[in-house]
């Protein structure tokens, strides 16, 4: 028979991320050179899928294939930065000491010391069961570690449920970033002293973290569905695939040597109406698919996406990526991993036909000649700094 039971409306399959965490993450060299690693970034995928959470903010739900095979964002992504910042601020926290301190007390109480097991049922429970009461999930700090030497194997969480019964058997619901898309549960009975996680996992013990809200990046409130078919006539905003960042243009001209002095085109880290492109075929509607031929109208100045050999771009001086007014220079082929239709959530490269080259993007900006922001240029060949996903359709 169930005493209590209380879940907040966070479900991992919206408010939690689509990939799982398989970051390498490396996050202290001691002065021996031995190296302190950490699962991952869970804690600050934790505490970032609160950061969206909080304030209702949707959570940006990127599909691990955009970065096969890794399945995570690179180091390079806006998102990949974020987690290793809000990691470290979970290690910044006054609750990060019990890492530390947990791993090092045993599971049974000794004549000072309850132990992990007894912290966990006797002062940390409770406190989680009152913030989820308050309709507030929390950051549990997850202990296995039996030393330091094997502190990073120790992990991080959401919990936004929990279930006790009357024989004394506790359940908590969580968020694993290990796990993505789905719950799972953390269980023990009255007299275990550990806890099982129903993805494999046996836990001491856990301690609710200190948490901080901070204002996340919103690129879009209007994420298409992964399976949305791409047509001619939608109004899309394109994000570069390493860097997170979306393809944009602005009504100020290149000034750089060699340039053409047509309109800038970049990728932007912030979201506004100028990264809205309209897609335009031979007629609208038209299904999009491996091969389709397109034309990019930039939608608030009307420009044309337009690339020319010979002229040089601003910083690495690749081929020069702009805006013009002339509709009838340019047009880019749409080229996926593999022959199909071009649907929202896949990767896709766009080729520019009269000179074919890619459309590119790639780390790096000069303040005056590219408005702060993130060159895009073409190239020959391409890399992983050639894929663009659909961030917005409309």
């Amino acid at each position: 028979m169930l005493l209590a039971q209380r879940t907040v409306a966070f479900d991992p399959a919206t408010h939690g991320f689509a990939f799982p965490n398989a970051f390498v993450n490396v996050v202290l060299t001691l002065p021996n050179g031995a190296e302190i690693a950490t699962a991952g970034r869970c804690g600050g995928m934790a505490y970032a899928a609160l950061d969206y959470f909080v304030p209702g903010q949707p959570v940006p739900r990127l599909r691990p294939e955009l970065w096969a095979p890794n399945r995570v964002p690179p180091d390079s992504h806006w998102l990949a930065k974020y987690f290793t910042t809000r990691l470290r601020d979970s290690f910044f926290t006054g609750s990060a000491a019990k890492f530390v301190t947990w791993s090092l007390h045993s599971d049974d109480p000794t004549w000072v010391f309850k132990g992990v097991s007894r912290w966990t049922k006797e002062e940390e429970l409770p406190r989680l069961m009152a913030s989820i009461d308050r309709g507030r999930p929390v950051v549990l700090g997850l202990v296995v570690a039996r030393s330091l030497g094997a502190i990073g194997d120790n992990h991080q969480v959401v919990a936004y449920g929990y279930e006790r019964s009357a024989d004394g058997r506790v359940t908590v619901t969580v968020y694993d970033n290990n796990t993505p898309d789905r719950p799972v549960t953390l269980t023990s009975s009255q007299d275990q002293h550990d806890w099982t996680a129903s993805n494999g996992h046996v836990w001491r013990g856990f301690f609710v973290q200190d948490y901080t809200p901070k204002s996340p990046r919103v690129l879009t409130r209007h994420a298409p569905d992964a399976s949305a078919p791409m047509t001619t006539g939608q109004i899309a905003k394109l994000s570069h695939v390493w860097t997170g960042l979306t393809l944009h243009s602005h009504a100020l001209p290149y000034t750089h040597p060699g340039t053409d002095g047509l309109q800038q085109v970049t990728c932007f880290g912030g979201s506004d109406d100028n990264d809205r492109w309209l897609i335009v075929g031979a007629s609208a509607g038209i299904s999009l698919t491996h091969g389709s031929v397109i034309r990019l109208r930039h939608e608030r100045t009307g420009r044309w996406l337009h690339s020319r050999s010979g002229v040089p771009s601003p910083i690495s001086r690749q081929q020069e990526v702009s805006a013009t007014d002339d509709e009838s220079l340019d047009t880019w082929r749409v080229e996926l991993e593999r022959p199909g239709p071009w649907l929202a959530g896949s990767r896709v490269r766009l080729v520019h036909v009269q000179t074919d080259t890619y459309l590119h993007s790639h780390r790096g900006f000069d303040p005056e000649l590219t408005a702060s922001q993130q060159e895009v240029t073409t190239v020959p060949q391409h890399d992983a700094d050639c894929w663009w996903t659909v961030l917005e359709l409309t």
